[in-house]
C-alpha cells in the first residue's frame, strides 16, 4: 500500500513536468516509477500513464529511448550520458534474461549500431567522486520503467552482484532527495 501523500507527490511531479518538461524532472519521474516495482506498490494513475506510452514507444524504437523519455534537451546530463543510460536499460533487460554481460554488450551494440566497447564503457562507467555506477543504476531504473515488472529476488541478487549495492539503497536515497527538492515546489 502506498500513502496518499506519495500519490499526490507523483501527481504534482507530473503537473510540474507538463508545465515545464525537462530532463531532470523526467529522470525523477522514471526513478519514482521504478521504485514502485522495487517495493511492489502501485504508482499514481498519472505517473503510470506518463510512463506507459513512452515505454511502448521505446520498445518499438530502442535507439530513440533517450528522446522518448525526455532525457535530452535543455538541462540534460552532459555529453553521451543520456545515450549510455538508454543503452544500459537494454543491457539490464538482457542480463535479467540470463544473457552474459559481454553478450549483452554485443547485442546492445548491434541495436545501437556502435561498438560493444562503447556499450561496456557506458555500463561500467563510474562517477569520479564516489566510484558509484550512477549511469548503470539509472539505466536499471529506466529498464524497470520500460518493462514495468517487479524484480524477483534472483534479479535483485543480480543487481547486487553488478552494482555491489542493494537495489533499495540508491532507491531510498533518490526518493528522499526528490521529496526534499520538489515538495517545496508544490
Amino acid at each position: 500500500m502506498i500513502s496518499d501523500k506519495c500519490l499526490i507527490f507523483e501527481e504534482n511531479l507530473i503537473k510540474g513536468y507538463e508545465r515545464n518538461p525537462n530532463p531532470e524532472l523526467a529522470e525523477v519521474l522514471i526513478k519514482e516509477f521504478s521504485s514502485h516495482f522495487i517495493k511492489n506498490t502501485q504508482p499514481s494513475a498519472q505517473l503510470y500513464e506518463w510512463i506507459k506510452g513512452k515505454s511502448i514507444d521505446a520498445l518499438k524504437n530502442f535507439i530513440k529511448t533517450e528522446f522518448i523519455f525526455g532525457l535530452r534537451g535543455h538541462g540534460q546530463r552532459p555529453g553521451k550520458e543520456p545515450l549510455y543510460i538508454s543503452m544500459n536499460a537494454f543491457c539490464w533487460d538482457l542480463i535479467f534474461k540470463k544473457i552474459p554481460i559481454t553478450s549483452a554488450y554485443g547485442q546492445v551494440a548491434d541495436i545501437f549500431e556502435i561498438s560493444s566497447d562503447f556499450v561496456k564503457i557506458g555500463f561500467e562507467r563510474k562517477n569520479h567522486d564516489f566510484g558509484e555506477r550512477e549511469l548503470c543504476r539509472f539505466g536499471l531504473d529506466l529498464c524497470i520503467a520500460i518493462q514495468q515488472k517487479n524484480l524477483t529476488d534472483s534479479e535483485k541478487k543480480i543487481v547486487l552482484s553488478v552494482l555491489n549495492e542493494d537495489i533499495e539503497i540508491q532507491m531510498m536515497k533518490d526518493l528522499n532527495h526528490h521529496r526534499a527538492k520538489y515538495t517545496a515546489n508544490f
